[in-house]
């Protein structure tokens, strides 16, 4: 009986720490309160629409896929020193997230099945404002894909612009 207890404590804390990438709108809300506010997502594969949620100082940002977040964005200014773990326990995979790989002022981890990416901003001051996005694999290929259609472009629109607003006198 206490090896049962156990292993569903297991599960359900297990399932807890994963409940936030996957979550849908209603439980979005149940977690962070009612949306304070709609905006068009960024990622033209996500839905329509992102949500904005406010809870205990964050502004938590989030972009859904047929239904469920595949992106979410943290933001708060004034950080304590244990909300950065807090947030990336409650995220992470069941073999936690790598160590975090510092380039300039940002970190990056990868969750140990490498299906999620966490990328954290910290702000220049404490005081500061900082951010903490975590997306899934998915998300983070499709954003490459958008990313690389729009570099493709960029020759013919600087030909284009070139041709339509030649130098005087060249």
């Amino acid at each position: 009986m206490i090896r049962l207890v156990a292993t569903l404590l297991v599960m359900l804390s297990s399932l807890a720490a994963q409940a936030r990438l996957g979550e849908t709108l209603a439980e979005c809300e149940a977690r962070y309160g009612p949306v304070v506010e709609r905006r068009p997502a960024k990622q033209k594969e996500s839905d329509k629409e992102a949500c904005v949620f406010s809870k205990n100082g964050f502004a938590v940002v989030t972009e859904f896929r047929s239904g469920n977040v595949w992106k979410i964005t943290y933001t708060k200014t004034g950080m304590e020193a244990d909300e950065l773990g807090t947030l990336l326990k409650a995220n992470a995979t069941e073999g936690g997230w790598s160590a975090p790989l510092k380039i300039s002022a940002q970190e990056f981890r990868s969750s140990s099945n490498h299906e999620r990416l966490a990328i954290y901003t910290p702000g220049k001051r404490p005081e500061a404002t900082f951010t903490l996005v975590i997306a899934t694999k998915s998300f983070a290929e499709a954003n490459r894909a958008d990313y690389e259609t729009k570099l493709a472009k960029i020759p013919e629109e600087l030909k284009r612009r070139s041709d339509s607003r030649p130098l005087k006198d060249f």
